[in-house]
């Protein structure tokens, strides 16, 4: 006797559903830190692009699009924070939060040497950083996407739209 596809799907739904690892679930606060974090980030965004200078839609200033952003950091953070204590959906943080951290360490370390010492180095090291530390590649695929994608970026940005970004060649 032969099944039909639909029944096997869902018998298979069903085997993997019973394999699936279940996360640990984290209680409210942690809901709340979750929201906070991009709340106290979308926050101080909105104080650089004032500094960047706003505008008006019809002139535009550098800092409209990041103040717009940080905005709709803002409200959906806050409606994060108030809808907390009726979110069952959240997980506690356990070791997957550590390579999402040196992301972030990462980012923040490129963009601090980005105006000192150009784009070059810093982008190719923080592209062999992620893959070949946080993507665990081996040497010669993190080296040579490294070089590449450096190289395409420069290519791409300073020489063909002449973007004003710091480099060093």
């Amino acid at each position: 006797m032969s099944s039909s596809p639909t029944t096997h799907d869902a018998s298979s739904q069903e085997a993997d559903l019973e394999f699936e690892e279940e996360a640990p679930r984290a209680g409210v606060t942690t809901a709340r830190l979750g929201a906070l974090v991009p709340l106290v980030l979308g926050v101080s965004a909105a104080f650089v692009s004032f500094g960047l200078g706003i505008g008006t839609l019809g002139d535009p200033g550098a800092g409209l699009w990041p103040f717009a952003i940080s905005v709709a950091m803002i409200v959906a953070s806050l409606i994060a924070v108030l809808r907390a204590k009726q979110d069952r959906d959240v997980e506690a943080f356990d070791r997957g939060v550590v390579p999402v951290a040196l992301s972030v360490v990462s980012l923040v370390v490129y963009a601090a040497l980005l105006p000192v010492i150009g784009f070059e180095i810093p982008t190719a090291l923080l592209l062999v950083f992620w893959i070949k530390v946080l993507g665990k590649e081996g040497w010669r695929p993190a080296i040579a996407v490294a070089i590449v994608a450096t190289v395409a970026v420069y290519a791409l940005f300073v020489i063909l739209f002449a973007v004003p970004i710091p480099h060093l060649f």
